[in-house]
């Protein structure tokens, strides 16, 4: 059976999302699934559990995840479609969480701005419930720039790097 999340992980999401700028967040551990948001953008109100003054929907479930409940809002998704087809090749939050660009405090950085890298290259980490995910280029190439910095809050979709991968 796959560790489940405690309620308290479940408030630590929910406060962190009500502290950032986020709209909306979908997380899912093992075979539960957790869609939280400010607003009712992207949520059937029919499959929502409830709702408490002004605080993120929580939906909560022990079903095979569809498409839609791993991907993010509409909106958030063309929200951050510009700013992707301006920068040409990025490499994109797969989650939303704090992004990390060592293995830990005071180590090197996995790859440098100039580097080459192929496409399992291991660009960085996002955390994300304590949870250490890497994160690889996905395509090889040049990585170019950083456009978040260590420790940044990400979410989904959003550009980490941009890759000339026909260097």
């Amino acid at each position: 059976m796959a560790e489940q999340p405690s309620w308290q992980d479940v408030l630590d999401l929910i406060a962190q999302l009500n502290e950032s700028d986020y709209e909306s967040a979908s997380v899912q551990v093992g075979d539960v699934s957790i869609r939280l948001s400010k607003n009712d953008v992207g949520f059937d109100p029919g499959q929502v559990a409830g709702r408490v003054g002004a605080q993120p929907r929580i939906e909560t479930g022990f079903d095979t995840p569809t498409p839609s409940a791993t991907q993010p809002a509409t909106a958030a998704a063309s929200a951050t479609q510009p700013a992707t087809a301006a920068l040409g090749d990025t490499i994109d939050a797969p989650m939303i969480g704090v992004f990390y660009r060592r293995p830990s405090p005071g180590a090197e950085p996995f790859v440098e701005p100039g580097q080459r890298v192929e496409a399992d290259t291991t660009i960085g980490i996002i955390e994300i419930m304590k949870l250490m995910n890497p994160i690889v280029a996905g395509k090889a190439g040049v990585i170019t720039d950083f456009l978040v910095t260590d420790a940044d809050a990400v979410e989904f979709g959003q550009p980490l790097a941009t890759i000339n991968t026909s260097a």
